[in-house]
């Protein structure tokens, strides 16, 4: 009998089904209604509404309220609490303008079946990636652990590009460890093009001297942008990096920003409409902060890329880029985590021991659990549940912003401290999905 065929007992193989029958029992319902919402008020619509503005000869960049009203036929206090320009960069307009010509909700629709197969894709990517002996009962826990992931579900209820950025970001790291630089380059350049944070992973290019990966990456970004404006007009690229771009600095810190600029701004350049309580009003101390932070992040990533030589080195230093970026970025919301699919497939394969075993699972379930999970626990459901805190229509103290808004942020860092300390030969260890779950 195989190892594989081992590992997955009978037993082992009815608790994990019995599990899945609960979370599909739990979370199935959200799931079916989250692929095509009845309402309009979930992240794609200002893709969706930009597209529309495209067919009707409409600035792309317009403004997103009064688009609102006229395509959806909502009222104007519905529509007010919508941000008022699209707040993505032209090329993932470009890529929503196909569903442009759909009714809102079949485009929704069409979105998530999308993002539903680059799920698949990037999930069979890691697993023959790591080398990971893969037994038909393994879907059980994906299934069970895939409708419990809070990130997961919003990225479908809001209709979000994150299993695209995963998807270009995995499929980087599979073809740069099989020394497919350019191809590689060509990945981060599409996912950076669609956001702009993607981009950051080209420092792991340029300590690796990938010069081939650094000129296609860059190529890349450079072409989609020219066709993006080539069809939606050069007014709408100025548009978006003098209008929107300034507009969503406000955000950074909301009480769901995970990123070091985040925690810092919250405890000390707090913005009022957030509702969060800083220590002290000191922007350029959260700037200071802010940068010494992002300086260490980036100086353990680029010393690890420099020593990075082995198969496994790149592993290691994959997982630690992609968990870096979302430290480094102005803004990581808790939806992003589904891009830590690669980190959190590395830290499991290197979780030897009994305490790194703990700290992965604690970690691992923290960044699964809704934003607002342990705000309500600190706060109350009163103030800390669901809407009253995702929306920020509750006052948040500095102590509540240091045990519960915060809680992501030590979960993302500690994940990054967690990789920091996989030797290589914890990690070249494969094991299978379910025996880290005995």
């Amino acid at each position: 009998m195989s190892e594989t065929a081992r590992t997955w007992s009978e037993w082992r193989i009815l608790r994990w089904f019995l599990f899945l029958g609960l979370c599909a029992l739990l979370f199935g319902p959200a799931y079916l209604f989250a692929m095509r919402p009845v309402n309009a008020t979930n992240d794609f619509v200002q893709e969706w509404l930009s597209a529309r503005n495209f067919v009707e000869g409409q600035p792309v960049y317009g403004d997103l309220r009064n688009s609102a009203q006229r395509h959806l036929n909502i009222s104007a206090e519905m529509s007010a609490k919508m941000l008022p320009y699209n707040a993505h960069p032209p090329v993932s307009v470009l890529l929503a303008l196909p569903l442009g010509s759909f009714a809102f909700h079949d485009a929704v629709m069409i979105w998530n079946l999308i993002g539903l197969a680059l799920y698949a894709a990037t999930l069979t990517l890691l697993i023959r990636g790591f080398a990971i002996p893969f037994h038909p009962a393994a879907m059980l826990p994906i299934l069970a652990l895939s409708l419990a992931c809070f990130p997961l579900y919003s990225q479908f209820a809001q209709g979000q590009f994150n299993l695209l950025l995963a998807f270009l970001i995995v499929l980087a790291w599979h073809l740069d460890v099989r020394e497919k630089y350019a191809l590689a380059g060509f990945a981060i350049g599409v996912a950076a093009a669609v956001k702009l944070f993607p981009a950051f992973l080209f420092v792991y290019f340029l300590v690796q001297r990938r010069w081939w990966a650094l000129l296609v990456g860059g190529s890349t970004i450079l072409l989609l942008n020219l066709l993006a404006v080539s069809i939606l007009g050069i007014g709408e690229l100025q548009s978006y990096y003098s209008v929107v771009v300034p507009s969503v600095t406000g955000y950074v810190s909301s009480r769901q920003n995970a990123s070091l600029a985040g925690f810092w701004h919250r405890l000390f350049d707090a913005n009022p409409q957030e509702n969060v309580t800083s220590v002290l009003t000191s922007p350029i101390l959260a700037q200071v902060l802010t940068t010494l932070s992002r300086i260490l992040v980036l100086g353990a990533l680029a010393l690890t890329a420099w020593r990075a030589t082995t198969a496994d080195d790149r592993h290691r230093t994959w997982a630690m880029f992609i968990t870096g970026m979302l430290l480094v970025s102005p803004i990581t919301w808790p939806h992003y985590f589904v891009m830590l699919l690669l980190p959190f497939a590395f830290a499991w394969r290197c979780a030897t021991g009994r305490l790194r075993r703990i700290v992965f699972w604690v970690l691992f379930v923290v960044m699964m659990l809704p934003v607002y999970y342990f705000p309500s626990l600190v706060m109350g459901k009163d103030r800390g549940g669901g809407d009253q805190y995702v929306l920020g229509n509750s006052v948040v103290s500095v102590k509540e912003n240091l045990l519960a808004a915060s809680v992501p942020a030590y979960a993302l860092l500690g994940l990054f401290i967690l990789i920091i300390s996989c030797t290589n030969s914890g990690a070249s260890r494969h094991r299978e999905i379910a025996g880290s779950s005995k």
